[in-house]
């Protein structure tokens, strides 16, 4: 019996010692948008933000990302950065009667919602362009999922870029966020929707005019996406 035992630790200490290898690593998109090249791309549009092209800016929208031919795999990794524009409020929007976050979503394969759990292809989270006071600040979940809480801006790469609107009331300096996420992936063909859910009651101004871009909206630049297989 005791032979069996060391027999079975021995078993248990060779496997969790011993790792997969990587048979592919391979970028099989990559796009600066400066040549405005949408082909693989729904719903996408380029604009100029602090002197580069980008994708949008957006405000309750977003673009599909498809990819075809894209050969067997087991993870993929999406990189890119990601403008956020104005007063996103994070997890709360100071209306404690109607309260609502401003989200920003990644989810993989979404016209197959109908037929599978998403749970694991999608990352929801919230963005705050504020400033924390002692007794006030509307707190964000990146670079965790949503409701996590974090303080503004937790995970950005560079604060206080142009605001989308310069002469509007409206709106905030920009917030940069390099981001990476990897997800458990198969098939031969990947479909990702960036998009957002933003809630701003207040984003009509004295004349009637809808404000909600130039009082929240995002961009995105460099968009890489990477394909893991292991033996």
């Amino acid at each position: 019996m005791k032979y069996l035992y060391i027999l079975f630790v021995s078993f248990l200490f060779v496997n969790s010692c011993s790792y997969p290898e990587i048979s592919r690593d391979e970028l099989i998109y990559e796009n600066n948008f400066e040549s405005e090249d949408l082909s693989e791309i729904d719903g996408g549009f380029t604009s100029t933000f602090n002197g580069s092209k980008v994708i949008g800016d957006f405000n309750n929208d977003g673009f599909t990302l498809h990819l075809k031919d894209t050969g067997d795999h087991d993870y993929i990794f999406i990189s890119f950065d990601l403008y956020i524009h104005g007063t996103w409020d994070g997890n709360s929007n100071r209306f404690p009667e109607n309260d609502k976050p401003d989200k920003w979503i990644i989810e993989l394969d979404p016209e197959m919602d109908l037929i599978k759990d998403t749970s694991s292809d999608k990352f929801v989270t919230t963005f705050s362009n504020s400033v924390c006071f002692p007794n006030y600040c509307l707190r964000q979940s990146y670079p965790e999922s949503y409701p996590f809480e974090n303080n503004p801006k937790t995970g950005s790469n560079i604060t206080n870029l142009p605001k989308t609107c310069q002469n509007s009331f409206y709106g905030a300096e920009t917030t940069l966020y390099k981001i990476e996420k990897g997800f458990k992936h198969s098939g031969n063909a990947i479909v990702i929707r960036f998009f957002d859910e933003l809630y701003q009651p207040n984003a009509i101004d004295d004349f009637g005019v809808n404000q909600s871009k130039c009082d929240e909206s995002w961009s995105m630049d460099n968009l890489k996406v990477r394909v893991i297989s292991y033996e």
